[in-house]
């Protein structure tokens, strides 16, 4: 700590301790010299009167005594001005070495905060990748498990309803003639095989849809659209280009679109859906738009839960999702994957496949459309 840097740091110290040790040395001049004019005076008066004359020599050393006493007087103003400003250079150096040692001690605890803080955010990181590898493992098993159900409902149970409706048949031809009452059980028991049938088919199809599998992704989702359409009376628009994908990631689209449309029937009260899957800047994308009450993304909802499950399943497969809403303004969900180096199917063959697919609007023998509300384009 040297006087360099004690000035530096109070400039006015200077101009304020010259000020201080110049008004002693003055108060102490003036009394000196008022104290010499005053011995002048006395020489004088003792000049002209009697008992000065008297007086003259004794009070000689008076004065000597005087002028010491005054000397010293200087002296003690002198030096007490010396040592009141080296005890306020003192004073204000041990103040900034205290200043300087708060500085530093506060530099080591926002080192030691900002170490601990990167460790903090390393162990986030490290936590957040395990629970999105978790996330993957929980939806990659329960898809197998939804596969395995899938395949056991249509191995086992199909080939159950599928013997038991030919028996039926059967039985039915033989007592047409024996006994003729028994026409009217034999048929309803047929309808109803028929309807566990088709709910079996319908548990398969929501469990894995086989047209993943075998017509594609925008065929599937074409299909997810005119059911949904047929149930709810909601206007869809449909826009579904042909893309190429990982198959986990065609069966993440198919969640999502899925996930999208249940949060649509349960919350949106929407009138129109609109659904787009294609390929922009090398990526697929797809996004499903609605014309419901919407929602704030800042606030926590009964269907936030799905959409981070959705997020997460998307992120597990390097992409990326967004979720656009707000109050009265609709919802856009817009996802975003890497899209496979193949060659992407022909788009012929996707429309011809989409029109013989079990389960698909355009299906009937007839040639003729379903009666609901859906249209397509692409």
């Amino acid at each position: 700590m040297t006087i360099r840097s004690v000035l530096a740091r109070h400039p006015i110290l200077v101009p304020l301790a010259c000020a201080a040790a110049l008004t002693v040395v003055l108060v102490g001049e003036s009394s000196y010299w008022q104290s010499e004019g005053v011995l002048a005076e006395l020489s004088a008066l003792r000049a002209g009167t009697a008992r000065l004359e008297e007086l003259r020599a004794a009070p000689t050393e008076q004065q000597a005594d005087i002028h010491r006493t005054l000397l010293l007087n200087r002296l003690g103003v002198a030096l007490l001005s010396v040592a009141s400003l080296t005890a306020l250079y003192l004073y204000l150096r041990r103040g900034l070495a205290l200043e300087e040692q708060r500085e530093r001690e506060k530099q080591e605890r926002q080192r030691l905060v900002q170490i601990e803080r990167e460790r903090l955010e390393v162990e986030v990181a490290r936590r957040t990748e395990q629970l999105v590898k978790l996330a993957h493992h929980i939806e990659t098993a329960r898809e197998q498990e939804r596969a395995r159900l899938a395949r056991d409902l249509h191995d086992e149970m199909g080939s159950l309803l599928t013997s038991a409706k030919l028996d039926a048949a059967r039985i039915r031809t033989r007592v047409a003639t024996l006994a003729p009452e028994a026409l009217e059980p034999l048929t309803q028991l047929i309808a109803k095989l028929n309807s566990g049938i088709a709910l079996k088919q319908d548990i398969i199809e929501n469990l894995r849809p086989s047209t993943l599998d075998t017509l594609g992704l925008a065929v599937t989702l074409d299909i997810l659209a005119g059911d949904f359409a047929k149930r709810s009376g909601v206007q869809v628009q449909c826009a579904l280009a042909p893309v190429r994908l990982a198959e986990a990631a065609e069966l993440v689209v198919y969640r999502v679109v899925q996930e999208a449309i249940t949060n649509v029937s349960k919350y949106a009260r929407a009138r129109q859906l609109w659904l787009n899957l294609g390929i922009i800047q090398g990526q697929a994308e797809l996004t499903v738009r609605d014309d419901g009450i919407g929602f704030d993304t800042n606030a926590a909802t009964n269907s936030s839960y799905g959409l981070l499950g959705m997020r997460f399943r998307v992120e597990a497969e390097h992409g990326s999702l967004s979720v656009t809403s707000a109050p009265n303004q609709g919802t856009l969900i817009r996802v975003r994957l890497p899209a496979s180096t193949e060659a992407p199917i022909p788009a012929e063959y996707v429309i011809a496949a989409a029109a013989s697919a079990p389960g698909h609007p355009r299906s009937q023998a007839n040639g003729a459309d379903h009666d609901f509300p859906v249209s397509r384009q692409g």
